[in-house]
């Protein structure tokens, strides 16, 4: 099914097309909330999910098939939207990460949370030094999960070049960590 039949399809036969969008797209909507809602109860990820599924319905209409990006990759963006809005929303109700035997450690491990916000803020000031295309490269791999071909495509580069760029940030970063006192 090419993506303008599918898009047809959420316009004119909402409930087919919106089982075929969770057939094509379903698997990678749920590892994205999985990833940002980490920790939380599997309602909360499956919520997430369902309310992705309502914003790619609504957003059908909205997209602009002359865009540089495919109907997958706007699909994958609404996705973390979704995740980060309901991540947004179990924060301000004041739910809380449930507390198990799992996340117990971590609670108590406020040297291990510190370390991990001072990693953040490093991978944050190298991509902000970083030039392009490593910037986009990272930023679409890791923080929206797109497959390296998928990459590739966007930004029209071969997968091994993309690759390359991937390897060599990843030993840039490791080195700013090492740098300031933190193992990569």
């Amino acid at each position: 099914m090419t993506e303008q039949e599918l898009i047809h399809l959420l316009k004119h036969n909402t409930e087919k097309g919106l089982w075929e969008v969770m057939a094509l797209y379903g698997r990678a909507f749920k590892t994205i909330c999985r990833n940002v809602l980490r920790g939380y109860a599997n309602e909360d990820i499956e919520e997430a999910v369902s309310d992705i599924l309502v914003a790619v319905w609504k957003a059908a209409d909205r997209y602009d098939e002359a865009a540089d990006s495919s109907f997958k990759s706007y699909c994958y963006g609404i996705a973390r939207k979704c995740a980060l809005k309901k991540r947004r929303e179990c924060l301000k109700t004041g739910e809380l990460l449930p507390f198990n035997e799992d996340l117990q450690e971590d609670v108590y491990d406020l040297e291990g949370m510190l370390e991990r916000k001072e990693q953040r803020k490093i991978l944050e000031e190298v991509l902000e030094d970083s030039q392009e295309p490593l910037r986009s490269i990272f930023i679409l791999r890791y923080f929206y999960f797109f497959k390296v071909k998928e990459i590739a495509r966007m930004l029209e580069l071969s997968s091994k070049q993309v690759e390359n760029h991937l390897y060599r940030g990843k030993d840039v970063l490791k080195k700013a960590l090492l740098e300031r006192g933190m193992e990569g």
